[in-house]
């Protein structure tokens, strides 16, 4: 019968917590994340999650477009650029800071203004 060689199993454990260890590492389970606050209208934006990793670099696309509404957003009540894409609608991209924010979307009947003469 073999002897049990408590140095073996020693080096086999530590080996194993290691390994064990090891995803943790790099999964980056310190890092903070930051809350988005979508006013309500998180279902209108393609992509949206509650949270990100502070200097993720956030896509997100509105898709519910009116062809008679000027659209605007804002980050924080700062402009935040946009693009369109034929195929996905406006394109909002941010790099998410390092606190919570608050994403709006403003829109503007561009027909409300028109008068008839």
């Amino acid at each position: 019968m073999k002897r049990f060689n408590l140095k073996k199993f020693i080096l086999a454990s530590a080996i194993l917590l290691l390994l064990g260890c090891f995803p943790f590492f790099f999964s980056g389970c310190g890092a903070q994340k930051y809350n988005v606050d979508y006013c309500g209208s998180k279902g209108c934006y393609s992509n949206a999650k509650d949270s990100y990793k502070a200097g993720t670099k956030v896509t997100l696309y509105f898709e519910l477009i009116a062809t008679d509404t000027d659209y605007s957003f804002t980050l924080d009540g700062e402009p935040v650029d946009w693009s369109y894409d034929d195929k996905k609608g406006f394109v909002i991209q941010f790099t998410m800071p390092d606190h919570n924010v608050k994403l709006e979307c403003h829109s503007k009947n561009s027909m409300a203004d028109y008068k008839t003469e």
